[in-house]
This record gives structure tokens, sequence and C-alpha cells, in this order.
């Protein structure tokens, strides 16, 4: 993108951003010029730079919102913002513009990053860049894209030197190359990737070969090309022996709840994910509160709690309440669950214990100032249940036999609900940290749904069985295998491919993107439930189909006004 705010500039501030790793280097920096793009050690910067631009589109509250507000998973909470992308007119969803906030840094922080592989790659050979480190950068640029051209259809690839090249020249100049182009380059970098790659990674965080594979999968598959696709996914798939380490380095985990525990994710089932550090010194983010440089932080682990601060521990007139901690997370009350996913994807929690693992329904009282007394008129000692948030009604009997609030269902709103705990990050030192935990990018248990997808495609309905089978199989409570295998239905649907991609995968920044690629987004999302009665209408346009350009970027833009208007894409 030729816009006139990025420039080498930007690419100089971001090798800044890399110098971490030499703290005790006191080369001035104030005289960084393009030809350092010329040496080993800049290009190396370089690369740890493009790394640097995955904490702008991961696990921050923009992403979140363009990713998995408006699907069937989630809804805006209370305090949710942007909420034209959940598109409920009577909760503030007026609609998606070029104006709407959160799917702008899909556009906006991608191309820099762009820039600077594009600068690795060029120069790499020459300055003596291995092969692998170079085939990072391919990666990476890869990744970038693929991510752009699912939000926006095609975007530019010149970004002022050439197509694909490093670009100093700063332009207000731009034109997109169409869908098929980007995804050209796209599969021509995986490829590289792939076949230059290491096979484990270079450092935690780093592509490695595994990582290429994957991608390159579903790129395939998000492109229609099933077989490419189903080929690629099986490369990595060991269905006979699946916990066992394959010849690529990595197996899936025998326990599901082991694979996104906190502490856990340097395991044989994670392909890539987006890198922090608990470290003050160098996570960029003020202790205690603050906000990473233009929300660079990750905060995933708030978003989707409600304000369990607000909620009496006793009975009506008893004082006492929970407090913040950093086992709860901060309550930041943006997105909640809908009730289908909450009680019909997960409707057989005795038996699949991927909604325990991902859901937090029960709280204590972790207050030890207070001791309430409850609903029974029993104390509620500290480490007591305070109260449940489940997913089905109960009985007034059963309501009159605890002495904890109990709330269902038909209680709950956009204030209330249970919490998505699968970012929480108990090991931050204050509350209000954001998180320092790896943000999880890719798993192999998706890779396995990729498989299954496009083997549905072709319409080798058994293959696809089979490997959702062995997800749902590891995914049972003890002494419910066969529950598992009995509940699995003979005939897989697109459908049933989706919910077992929500029980694996909710949350975790994919599922606009599933319901975009499989056509379901209306059939799915256009209504929802927060109480499993009242019905909920969204205004789903087919053109949503295709996220806005920012309006900042061709108001930014220094082409003729008809080519600025053929820019946007249609139905904005």
């Amino acid at each position: 993108m030729k816009r006139n705010i990025l420039n080498i500039l930007t690419v100089m501030s971001l090798l800044l951003l890399a110098s971490c790793t030499k703290i005790l280097d006191e080369q001035p920096r104030s005289v960084l010029t393009p030809d350092l793009f010329k040496t080993e050690s800049g290009l190396k910067d370089g690369l740890t730079a493009a790394y640097d631009g995955l904490r702008y589109i991961s696990g921050t509250e923009a992403t979140m919102g363009s990713t998995e507000m408006g699907t069937d998973e989630f809804t805006s909470a209370a305090s949710g913002g942007s909420k034209e992308l959940d598109m409920t007119p009577d909760n503030g969803g007026t609609g998606i513009t070029p104006a709407t906030g959160g799917i702008n840094v899909f556009w906006n922080y991608p191309f820099s990053f762009i820039n600077t592989c594009n600068g690795v790659i060029e120069f790499g050979t020459e300055a003596g860049l291995s092969d692998a480190m170079i085939a990072e950068a391919h990666f990476l640029r890869g990744y970038y894209y693929f991510k752009m051209v699912q939000m926006f259809g095609g975007v530019p690839l010149d970004l002022g030197s050439g197509e694909l090249k490093f670009n100093t020249n700063p332009s207000t100049l731009s034109k997109r190359n169409t869908q098929e182009e980007v995804y050209a380059a796209i599969i021509a970098d995986l490829k590289y990737a792939e076949d230059n790659l290491p096979e484990s990674a270079r450092l935690p965080g780093c592509a490695f070969k595994a990582t290429a594979i994957h991608y390159l999968a579903k790129v395939y598959l998000t492109h229609g090309d099933n077989q490419l696709a189903l080929n690629e996914a099986e490369k990595l798939l060991n269905p006979s022996d699946p916990y066992s380490v394959n010849s690529y380095g990595v197996a899936l985990l025998d326990n599901y709840s082991d694979v996104i525990a906190p502490g856990n994710e340097r395991n044989s089932e994670i392909l890539f994910t987006c890198e922090h550090t608990e470290e003050y010194a160098f996570n960029e983010t003020a202790a205690g509160w603050g906000s990473g440089p233009a929300n660079k932080d990750d905060r995933s682990l708030s978003y989707y709690v409600p304000n369990y601060q607000q909620f009496n521990l006793g009975r009506d007139g008893d004082v006492g309440f929970l407090i913040r901690t950093t086992a709860y997370s901060r309550p930041w009350v943006r997105f909640r669950a809908t009730y289908g996913l909450l009680a019909n994807v997960f409707s057989n929690k005795a038996a699949d214990s991927r909604f325990d693992a991902s859901f937090q329904t029960v709280w204590l009282n972790n207050n030890p100032d207070v001791t309430p007394n409850g609903l029974l008129n029993q104390p509620i000692n500290y480490g007591d249940t305070a109260f449940v948030m489940l997913t089905h009604e109960v009985s007034d009997a059963y309501r009159a036999s605890k002495n904890y609030r109990i709330w269902t269902p038909s209680q709950m709103d956009r204030t209330i609900f249970p919490a998505l705990k699968k970012f929480f990050d108990p090991n931050r030192q204050d509350p209000n940290d954001a998180s320092g935990r790896p943000f999880l990018l890719a798993k192999l248990s998706e890779t396995y749904l990729v498989a299954a997808e496009a083997a549905f495609n072709l319409g080798e309905n058994s293959k696809a069985y089979d490997y959702i089978l062995i997800l749902r199989k590891r995914a049972a409570t003890a002494g419910h295998v066969q529950d598992m295998i009995d509940a699995t239905p003979g005939t897989i649907t697109m459908d049933y491919i989706l919910d077992e991609r929500s029980r694996e995968l909710c949350g975790e920044q994919m599922r606009w993107f599933d319901l975009k690629r499989t056509g379901k987004w209306v059939d799915r999302a256009g209504t929802y439930s927060l109480n499993g009665v009242d019905m909920i209408t969204r205004d789903i346009k087919d053109y949503y189909n295709l996220r806005p350009i920012p309006q900042g970027q061709i108001d930014l833009m220094g082409n003729a006004e008809a080519e600025k208007t053929a820019y946007q894409n249609p139905g904005y």
C-alpha cells in the first residue's frame, strides 16, 4: 500500500522495537538507513520486526471484534465497543461502514510488516542470510496477505517499487491486485516456506515446516482447492497414532485441557504462536494498567469476562463482593457467548471435556475480608462457591437446596454470562496486566478439522468422520469415550464440522473466516439468543462478506476520484 505514512520510517521504527535482543549494543540508531537491510544482522533484526507485527492482529479487542463478534459464537457484551460488527440494530449495531473501528487494524498494520518481509527476501541471499530465515519471511508475508485477502479480497502487491518488492519511496497512489493474484502470491510464499523451513522452530514463536504446511492447507481450503488442501493437511496427520510425534515433530496431546493450559504453550500440538512476555521491561505494557502501543497488548483474557465484582456474594442486603484477581482476570465485559454456543453446540457437557476446559461457570469467594451468609443463611467462607452460571434451567427446589446464587439462561443478559477462560493468565503480576502468554494461532487439532472439511467437500464422508472422531475421542471425559463415539453422526454435515470447530477453537479469532468460507454466516448467525427463548435478528447484508476498505486509506490516496471510488469494495 502506497500510503504516505507507510514508508521506510515505519521499517526503521520496527527495527528499533526489535532491538531488545541487543539491549547492550550501543549502536547509534538515529542513523538507520535502508542499507541496514543489506547486512545480515540488519536483516535478522528486520525479520524479528516482521514477527512483531503479529501482536497488532492477535488477541486485541479490534481483532477479536472483527473475527468473533457477529458470529454464531459471540455477540457484544454490555461494555463492548464497535457494536456495528455485531450488526444487531437493537444493541447499537447500525451496520458495517468504511469508518467501522476494528476492521482497520487488518488493513493499516500488515503492509509495513509485509514490506519488511520484502526487504528480507530481496536482500537476504546476497547478505548471507540462511535459506531457512528467508523462508520465515516468505511465510510471514504469506500469512499477512492471507489475513488481508480473506478480509478485503484483492489488496495491493505493489507497495511502490514493484510487486512484492521492498519499498522505500513514500507514495499516495495505490492499486489493488485481484483476489486471484493475491492468492497466487500467498501460495507461492507458503510453498517456498514449506520447502525451506526447518522441522523445528529456530526460536519460540518462529515458523517451522509444519507451520507452513498447516497454513498452506488452510489457504487451499479457503481458495476452494479441496484436494490440494486434503493432500497438504494429511502430511501432518497420523490417524493411526495421533499422540505420537511424527516426522514433522508434531502430535496431539492426550488431553484437550493441556493444550490450552497456561504455561503449557510449548507443546507438540502448537504450530504457531504470537509471542509476548510478562517482564515489564520488554512487554510494552505499563505495569498494572496500561495499553501497549497501538493496542499491541493481548487482553483476550479480559474481553470475555462478566463483571463478577458487581455480584453480591450473599443474601439480599448482605455486603460482600468478589475482588479482582489474576485468577479470574479483569472483567472488561466486551464479548459474551451466545446461548447457541453455550447450550446447543456444547450440549453434552458430561461427556465432552471441552466446555469445562474453555468456560468458567463457578466463582468462589475470593475475598478474605468478608464472610457473608448465603441463601440458606449459612456462611460463604473464603474459598466456598459464591455463585454459578448454568447453561440450562433448574427447578425452584434445586435452587432452594443451594447456599450459593445460581444464574440460568433466563436470567442472563449482556452483563451476566459464563466467561471464556481459555485465555486466562494467572501468572501475571497484577490483575490489570495484559497477558504475557503466547497467543495460540495454529494447532494441530485444527489441521485435522481442515482435512475433515476438505474431505467432506470432496464427498469423502467416511474420512471426514474419521478425522473428527479422533478429536472427539480425545475430548471425552473419563468413562465417556463410547458416548462421544455414539454421539458422532455417521454422516457428517458442514454444520457438524462447524460445531466441532466451535467446540475445539471457539474464541480463537477464526469464526468469521469459517462462516464466510463455508457460506454459513447468515444461516448460523443471522439470528441468535442470549437466554434460549428470545431470538435476536442481525442485519447481515450480502456485501459484508468483504470488509470495507478503511475510509482513512481512501481519503489519503492521491488517485483520481473515479479510481478512489472503484477502490472501495461493492456496497460501501
